[in-house]
């Protein structure tokens, strides 16, 4: 009886795993879409410097990087290491630096945004860290 209910167990662990990856990638392309949207919408805006448009085509070479196309590759096949992790940490601190790099404000303002923004990164990847090891996904 012991080995059955390990069995539905396991079947039940499994079907959350599936479930919170496809999810999960569902939610970094949507990211991915969402960001890309949003900057074509500012790049078309008559107020975009030229300056800006270096910018957004800046976060544009970022999202269509070799990292983002490997972190999306690795989540559609369930591949989920400490490795994806990091580098969706890597890629949204660099989205936050070169979004900041580009604005017009004092230079204690930008550090500002960068550690609140660095703040909540690191927290987002601790939670996910829990929620993978609670499903015992994170290899």
């Amino acid at each position: 009886m012991g080995s059955a209910l390990n069995c539905i167990t396991m079947i039940n662990i499994q079907a959350a795993q599936q479930q919170y990856i496809s999810e999960w990638h569902d939610d970094f392309v949507k990211y991915i879409g969402g960001i890309l949207g949003v900057i074509e919408l500012m790049e078309n805006h008559p107020s975009a410097t030229d300056e800006d448009k270096r910018g957004f085509n800046q976060i544009k070479k970022l999202l269509y990087g070799r990292e983002a196309l490997e972190i999306e590759h690795s989540l559609a096949v369930a591949d989920v290491r400490q490795e994806v992790l990091d580098k969706i940490e890597k890629l949204n601190k660099d989205l936050v630096d070169m979004a900041i790099e580009h604005l017009s404000t004092e230079a204690l303002v930008k550090e500002f945004l960068k550690k609140l923004s660095y703040y909540q990164i690191e927290q987002n990847k601790r939670l996910a860290e829990i929620r993978l090891n609670e499903l015992q996904i994170l290899k």
